[in-house]
């Protein structure tokens, strides 16, 4: 009879054993599920971030590797006032001038990726000479603009991070959540045109066509030697790279 009285009292004395490693065990659970839950939502934002860093790096890579083949083209012998843009849907004239010709400067021609766009769809890159950005190359009236890859569209949050990553200061200018107004006449008709054999060079005659970035009294320089940038055109963030100095 002893013994069975200390058999039940060992049975219930391991069942309250483990009813405690059990509530341990849920106690631990949660102040797991609670450390994942903050963990996540803290890392969050870091994650947006790092994702506007991407994808601001793959929007200033490209006009890069287009800039290599513009300069491949020239030590060739071609002119620079030659040099076409056309789409591969309208390769017309001598294809040793056209960018994105193999027989040209075999440059590839490619739509922006739908994580830059604001309108989540993919974006159309534009390329003229209708702009001087000053303190790149020479401007002076009469020296040409330079010739700049537009993006028109991105959204705020990889064009602000191109202007942190790329060091364009955004003090006392006109700001769209932290970017910088063109300060230029018609641009979107401006930086929408496509050089193609039919363009003709602007030479940079006025204050109308510079890219350096707008306030109240026109004293903002934020782009002022800045081969490349992003501002608001008063309707959409617009993306821009130097891809030759003039």
């Amino acid at each position: 009879m002893i013994q069975t009285r200390q058999t039940r009292q060992t049975r219930q004395n391991e069942q309250g054993n483990v009813l405690f490693l059990i509530l341990i065990a849920v106690a631990l659970f949660a102040a797991l599920s609670y450390a994942v839950t903050q963990s996540t939502r803290s890392g969050g934002g870091s994650a947006e971030k790092e994702t506007a860093i991407l994808n601001s790096a793959s929007m200033t890579q490209y006009p890069t590797s287009i800039r290599t083949s513009l300069v491949r083209m020239i030590l060739a012998g071609t002119g620079v006032d030659n040099l076409a843009f056309n789409p591969p849907s309208n390769f017309v004239g001598g294809n040793a001038n056209l960018v994105f010709h193999p027989d040209g400067g075999g440059a590839v021609f490619q739509s922006a990726a739908t994580d830059l766009m604001a309108s989540g769809n993919q974006g159309t890159w534009t390329f003229n000479a209708n702009f001087n950005v000053p303190e790149i190359g020479i401007s002076t009236a009469g020296a040409g603009n330079d010739v700049i890859a537009f993006l028109r569209g991105v959204t705020t949050s990889v064009c602000t991070r191109a202007n942190t990553e790329l060091g364009v200061t955004t003090t006392n200018c006109a700001l769209n959540a932290g970017v910088p107004t063109l300060l230029a006449a018609s641009t979107a008709a401006e930086i929408d045109i496509l050089m193609d054999n039919l363009y003709d060079f602007d030479a940079q005659t006025t204050d109308a066509e510079v890219i350096q970035g707008n306030d109240s009294v026109g004293t903002c320089r934020a782009f002022t030697g800045q081969p490349s940038g992003c501002f608001y055109d008063g309707t959409d963030n617009v993306f821009y790279s130097v891809l030759l100095e003039r």
